[in-house]
C-alpha cells in the first residue's frame, strides 16, 4: 500500500509539473465603442500576453455570450463551458507559446455580470475603460443607426437612448471600482498619454513587460493607424440641440459622471469632459 501511494504521488507530482500553468486573465471592463479595442491590441504587443480572438472579445466564442439579451445582468450563463472554451483557447496558443502569461480580455457585455467572471476566472487582474458620453454616443449614432436617413426628433430620440445607455454601463464601471482593486482610466487619457499609461499599467503588473506604444492598429474599417483621440471628430457630427439632449439625459448623474471626469454641462470643452 506504501508503494502504491507513492507510485501515486509521483505520478500526481508529474502531472502538476506538465500541466500547462493557469494564466492571469486580463479583464478591461468597457463600454463599446470606447477604443477598447486599440487598448487591448497595445496591451497585446507584450511579450507574454494574448488575445482569445483577434479583436479581444471572448464572447464570440461562446455563441450563448452573444444573443440579443446580453447587456441583461440576469441572464443565465454556463460558467463552466466558457471557462472550458476559453481555456481550450488558452492551451491551443501555450502549445506554441509557453511564455503566455496573460490573457486581455475585453467583450463589453462582461460589464453587468463582472461578478460571476471574476469568480469564474480567480487569477484576474481589472482595467476600467470609460469613454467621454458625447463622444460614445456620437460614435455609436453614426455606427448603427445611419442618422443621414433619420429626421432631427428621431435623431435625438436615438441620441437619448444612447446616452442613457451609457449611464446604465458607467454605474457598473463605479461598481467595479468600488467594488475591486482595479486600474482605471479614459480613452482620453490613454489617446493624451500613451506611454504613460501603459506605466500605470505595468507598474500595478510588472510581468507584462514588452508593451509598445508606437504600433498601427487596425480598427474596424479605419485604416491602420497610431493611437489618436477622434473625440473631436465624432462630436463635431452632432448639432448643438443633439447634444445639450445628451446633456439633459446626464445632469441627473453628476457625480457618476465626475468619477470619469465628465460633465452634464455640455458646452465646457471635450478637454473638460464636456462637448464643445
Amino acid at each position: 500500500m506504501k508503494f502504491q501511494f507513492k507510485q501515486k504521488s509521483i505520478a500526481w507530482l508529474k502531472s502538476k509539473i506538465n500541466k500547462t500553468s493557469d494564466p492571469t486573465f486580463l479583464f478591461i471592463f468597457t463600454h463599446p465603442y470606447s477604443g477598447s479595442t486599440a487598448l487591448a491590441m497595445i496591451l497585446n504587443s507584450a511579450d507574454s500576453s494574448m488575445l482569445l480572438t483577434h479583436h479581444g472579445e471572448g464572447q464570440r466564442l461562446v455563441p450563448e455570450m452573444c444573443t440579443p439579451n446580453r447587456w441583461n445582468p440576469n441572464k443565465v450563463i454556463n460558467w463552466r463551458a466558457v471557462h472550458e472554451i476559453w481555456m481550450n483557447q488558452v492551451n491551443m496558443v501555450q502549445q506554441q507559446n509557453d511564455h503566455i502569461e496573460f490573457v486581455i480580455e475585453k467583450s463589453p457585455p462582461n460589464l453587468v455580470r463582472y461578478n460571476q467572471l471574476l469568480n469564474q476566472f480567480k487569477n484576474n487582474k481589472i482595467i476600467v475603460f470609460n469613454r467621454n458620453p458625447y463622444a460614445n454616443c456620437a460614435s455609436m449614432l453614426y455606427r448603427n443607426h445611419s442618422p443621414s436617413t433619420k429626421s432631427k426628433e428621431d435623431r435625438i430620440e436615438i441620441l437619448e437612448r444612447l446616452v442613457n445607455k451609457w449611464i446604465y454601463r458607467s454605474i457598473f464601471s463605479k461598481k467595479i471600482i468600488d467594488e475591486h482593486p482595479t486600474i482605471n482610466f479614459t480613452y482620453e487619457e490613454f489617446c493624451k498619454d500613451t506611454d504613460h499609461i501603459i506605466k500605470k499599467i505595468t507598474d500595478n503588473i510588472p510581468k507584462l513587460s514588452g508593451i509598445s506604444s508606437d504600433l498601427k492598429i487596425k480598427v474596424k474599417d479605419y485604416e491602420p493607424q497610431k493611437i489618436s483621440d477622434q473625440n473631436q471628430r465624432q462630436i463635431s457630427k452632432l448639432s448643438n440641440q443633439e447634444k445639450a439632449a445628451i446633456g439633459s439625459q446626464l445632469h441627473q448623474h453628476e457625480a457618476l459622471l465626475k468619477q470619469f471626469g465628465y460633465t452634464s454641462h455640455w458646452q465646457k470643452t471635450i478637454c473638460e469632459g464636456g462637448a464643445c
